[in-house]
This record gives C-alpha cells, sequence and structure tokens, in this order.
C-alpha cells in the first residue's frame, strides 16, 4: 500500500509536466524554487481523487486498496508457507507526507510517509488451513524508486524504471484470527493469545516479502504508466 502512494506521488509529477492536465492537478513548473513544497501541496489537493482512483494514470483508489497475495516462506527447507490473499486495506489515504525528494535529472524519487492507522482484512492460507484475518496496523515507508532513458527505433525517448527500494515500518499492529478449530471459541483465543504474545517476532518475518511485493507491484505500475509516454513531452527541457 506504501508503495502506491510513493507511486501515485511520481504520476502526479508526470501530469503537472504534460500537456493534458486534468482540472483536478495543481500545476508545478520545474523552474519553480520551490518545487518539491509545489509538489507536496498538489498531492493535497489531489488526496480526494486518490482515494476513489485516478484511472487515466492506472492509479487505484485506495479505499479500499486491493492486494492480490503475498506469501510468506520459512524455514530450512521452506518448510512453512503462509499466504494473505484477497486483501482489502482501508486507511491509506490518510497518509502523511513526512518528506521529499525529487530529482528528475538524475530520475530518483524519494518519499517518506505515514499512515496513522491501517486496517486490512483478507485470507490467511496456512499450510492450506484457509482463516480470515483482520489486522490494524500503524506504519509508514521510505521508498526510492530509480530509472533510466530508453531510445526506441523512432528516436522517441522513454523513461523505465529499474529498481526500487523499499522498507516499510510498522509500530504496532493488532492481528485476530477465526474460523479456527471449526469455530472453538477456548482453543481460537489460545492460538490469538500466542499470536499477539509474538507479534514482534511474526511481523519481524513477513516485512521483507512485504517489501518485495511492494516492490514489484510498484515496478510494474510505474512502468505501465511512463514507458508508453514520450519523456521530452512529460519533461520538457
Amino acid at each position: 500500500m506504501v508503495s502506491k502512494l510513493i507511486l501515485s506521488v511520481f504520476s502526479l509529477c508526470v501530469l503537472v509536466n504534460s500537456g493534458n492536465i486534468p482540472d483536478y492537478i495543481k500545476v508545478c513548473k520545474r523552474s519553480d524554487p520551490q518545487l518539491t513544497q509545489c509538489v507536496m501541496d498538489s498531492i493535497e489537493h489531489l488526496r480526494p481523487q486518490l482515494k476513489k482512483g485516478i484511472p487515466e494514470i492506472n492509479v487505484p483508489g485506495l479505499e479500499p486498496l486491493f492486494i492480490k497475495e503475498v506469501t510468506i516462506v520459512r524455514g530450512q527447507n521452506n518448510n512453512f508457507r503462509a499466504a494473505l490473499k484477497d486483501v482489502n486495506v482501508y486507511g491509506a489515504s490518510n497518509f502523511k507526507i513526512n518528506k521529499l525528494k525529487l530529482n528528475v535529472p538524475r530520475l530518483t524519487f524519494r518519499v517518506d510517509i505515514t499512515i496513522p492507522t491501517l486496517y486490512m482484512e483478507g485470507i490467511y492460507d496456512i499450510d492450506a488451513k484457509i482463516l480470515v484475518v483482520p489486522i490494524k496496523a500503524d506504519c509508514g515507508g521510505q521508498g526510492i524508486l530509480k530509472g533510466e532513458l530508453i531510445t526506441d527505433d523512432k528516436g522517441v525517448r522513454h523513461l523505465k524504471f529499474t529498481t526500487f527500494t523499499f522498507a516499510i515500518s510498522i509500530g504496532d499492529y493488532s492481528i485476530q484470527l477465526d474460523n479456527l478449530f471449526n469455530g472453538d471459541p477456548t482453543l481460537s483465543q489460545a492460538v490469538n493469545d500466542v499470536l499477539h504474545q509474538n507479534k514482534k517476532e511474526l511481523i519481524g518475518a513477513a516485512i521483507p516479502f512485504i517489501n518485495r511485493k511492494a516492490a514489484e507491484i510498484l515496478l510494474e505500475m510505474a512502468n505501465g504508466i511512463t514507458y508508453s509516454v514520450n519523456y521530452d513531452e512529460i519533461f520538457p527541457e
């Protein structure tokens, strides 16, 4: 989810420098000495659109934000597998931008955000056992998106992102597993108590897989936006 917010930051930069600008975009000029602040103000102005989605730049709505699957594999022989599927995430539109750094000539974009509260609900598959999982968390993240210019056979330059470094941080969270032991309340409560007591270790094991999935989603979405567009029209000299 944080990755999609980072993508929205970049997509905003694309739109404000193109020739066809929607009314809800606050324009920022590259020559503006306060470019970073202008872009941050533009994102704030754009928040209602981010909440419901912006189809013209392939940005899905943040309320809810849908994630198809995140898979976690652990153990010496990968003998433990868990997958969180069909996840709906609520609260992502309440993001706060702590820091934004744009380096258009070097094709590098950095952002640091905080999300006060996220609520996620999905299906958790642990070694073929299907469980319903609601999770509530406060989190943030830092992302660095880098790209290169590719020239096609017509001499048109396109921006292609090559790497995305992403790190999510979670301050606190709560988790509740339902549908355990055929609905036995005593056994279900015992399992949830164990999860709560070990939640730091659990999230520590999951974060690397979340980061990897976020990077995968972001690269695919970002390149879908930028590679089909003439870079020199997006960022004219």
